[in-house]
């Protein structure tokens, strides 16, 4: 025993010995003070979670109280890192990255609890969830009016520090940095799109929730068993009115009735762009309910919107839309609604919406009524201010996130708050970074998609010399149908003209990047020849072509994609929302960094 406690004083000599040796004795003190700044910076991070419960819950007094114990933690440990020992470790090679790391750090978790977070708090109880809730139809849009300058403060104060954070790169730090650093990393980059949405969202209230005069919104509904390239037909539509902060349901529609006028006769197809007829049909511009074969959804939005005002005589300020899936997601926080003798849920919603519908009513008005009712009966609830409003406000964000909720303004400048934003729906690519775009279109026109998953990898492979890169989109289709298809309703599996029944018939659209082009595709490995080589939109070659799958298999499909020269930065991948969960605007690390 003495032996071995000998050699481990000796190796500990040695250590120590030799770190004095490399960084001197100052070491102890800066050793000394990185903990003290880890303790501080750990303990300002829970105060951030206490924090954000207590303001959620309308606990002023609480989130006043840990707002200044947490900068009293961030003041510490950005005071500690500066300076002295700090600003030399910084330049020594190696340990200067991470040394500089926890300074950024400091300095931007230090500058949000001083100047980011005391509007949010001094806001007290008008920032909880519940100042978001309805009452008897109507949200107060006054409350909302005095909360807009808060959140906009701490959006900017946000979005210069998510900034900076973002800047630090993690992987190069040393090992115990890099979990710690991506994390901030999230979570901070988690508040700052928060604070931006509610920033956007006081922007757009008071015009959209009609103060200045009554505005006309067209809601839609999409359902995934049938898909299309925003998420589903639409198939149901319903006209909602506000007026200082009243919220109305004024008609409700089946989605054949927007391509009729008001007095009952067929309304001319909408006019489209060469550009659009080359890429998904002139039936755009035909029926509503194939109008998102384009994934475009403002030019959408603008095609339901003109049809709506035809049909309802009145002017469509702008269109929301959501498919079967945010339902179910809003459903968490409402609990249940009660359509046709059935009770709704979270749990149920998707297989009675998508196809328990389908299977019980043969006849298309039944589908469509059991759709307005429940359409209906959520918006109901929404505006009564049932539920759990915490889970309701996720829900949502939820859904946007995956863009399942979608919004258009005609008004320019209220369209310009969301450009750019999951609820915007557009394609046009707006900067440097490579867009590329996978969407999915129904094509025997059955509602055999809630049978269909798919999963998708996206990887950059190469860079060449002239700085273009190949992407690699890889999809696997898997038709999840079973039993015998002749005995399942036509109204499921099709009337078996397009394709057999059980099948999975799908259109792809893959989009590439702005200056682009897709140069290989494959289906299990074989290569397949390429169609639509001068089909562009928005400044995007448009590869597509159709896929069948048999019922219980499985097909890879792989796209190569090639960059325009100089499209060198990350890539951002979109694809068709699903009846599974799906991740949207996807990051995709540039071959060429």
């Amino acid at each position: 025993m003495v032996n071995r406690i000998s050699r481990r004083s000796a190796v500990l000599w040695l250590s120590i010995g030799f770190a004095l040796a490399v960084a001197g004795f100052a070491l102890v003190p800066f050793v000394l003070e990185a903990r003290s700044v880890a303790s501080s910076l750990v303990r300002a991070q829970d105060s951030a979670v206490a924090l954000k419960q207590q303001m959620a819950s309308g606990d002023a007094d609480g989130a006043a109280v840990t707002l200044r114990r947490m900068q009293a933690d961030t003041e510490r440990a950005h005071r500690v890192s500066r300076g002295g020992t700090w600003d030399l470790a910084s330049r020594v090679p190696w340990l200067g990255r991470n040394v500089e790391a926890v300074q950024v750090t400091s300095a931007a978790i230090d500058d949000i609890a001083v100047r980011g977070l005391p509007p949010l708090v001094e806001a007290g109880s008008a920032l909880s969830v519940d100042s978001f809730r309805p009452s008897d139809g109507r949200l107060d849009v006054k409350t909302l009016g005095t909360m807009a300058p808060a959140v906009s403060t701490a959006g900017d104060v946000l979005g210069e520090n998510a900034e900076r954070i973002r800047r630090i790169e993690a992987e190069g730090l040393v090992g115990p940095l890099v979990r710690p650093v991506l994390e901030l990393q999230r979570q901070v980059e988690d508040a700052n799109r928060s604070a931006d949405a509610a920033d956007r969202v006081m922007r757009l209230a008071v015009q959209s929730l009609g103060v200045e005069g009554a505005q006309h919104y067209l809601l839609a509904f999409q359902t995934n068993a049938e898909i299309r390239s925003t998420g589903g037909l639409a198939g149901a539509f319903v006209l909602l009115r506000t007026e200082n902060g009243r919220i109305t349901l004024s008609e409700q529609s089946a989605a054949g009735d927007l391509n009729l006028a008001a007095d009952g006769t067929r309304l001319p197809d909408a006019r489209l762009s060469r550009d659009e007829r080359a890429a998904f049909g002139t039936i755009m511009g035909h029926d509503v309910r194939s109008t998102n074969i384009s994934p475009d959804f403002p030019r959408v939005a603008s095609i339901w919107a003109g049809r709506a005002e035809r049909t309802y005589d009145v002017d469509i300020d702008g269109v929301i839309s959501l498919d079967a899936v945010a339902l179910s997601y809003v459903l968490r926080g409402i609990g249940a609604i009660e359509v046709d003798g059935d009770r709704l849920t979270a749990d149920n919603a998707m297989s009675r919406l998508l196809n328990g519908v389908y299977v019980d009513h043969e006849d298309p008005e039944d589908q469509n009524e059991y759709f307005e009712t429940a359409t209906g009966r959520t918006f109901q609830a929404v505006m009564n201010g049932s539920g759990n409003w915490v889970k309701i406000v996720r829900a949502l964000s939820e859904a946007a996130s995956e863009r399942r909720v979608q919004i258009w303004f005609r008004d320019p400048e209220r369209q310009q708050v969301i450009a750019r934003t999951p609820v915007a729906g557009e394609v046009a690519q707006p900067g440097s970074s490579p867009y590329v775009g996978l969407y999915i279109t129904d094509s025997s026109q059955s509602k055999m998609q809630y049978h269909l998953r798919y999963d998708t990898r996206v990887k950059a492979t190469t860079c060449s010399a002239d700085r273009s890169q190949v992407i690699v989109v890889t999809t696997s289709f898997r038709n999840q149908f079973s039993g015998n298809p002749e005995k399942a309703p036509q109204s499921v599996t099709g009337r078996g003209n397009r394709t057999q029944k059980g099948n999975q018939l799908l259109t792809y659209r893959l989009l590439a990047p702005r200056g682009g082009q897709v140069v290989g595709f494959t289906i299990d490995g074989t290569d397949k020849p390429l169609a639509s080589s001068d089909v562009t939109y928005q400044e995007r070659a448009v590869q597509y072509g159709t896929l069948t799958i048999a019922p219980g298999d499985e097909i890879s499909v792989t796209w190569r994609v090639r960059t325009a020269p100089g499209a060198d930065a990350d890539a951002r991948y979109f694809e068709t929302p699903g009846i599974a969960t799906s991740s949207n605007d996807v990051k995709v690390p540039s071959a060429c960094s």
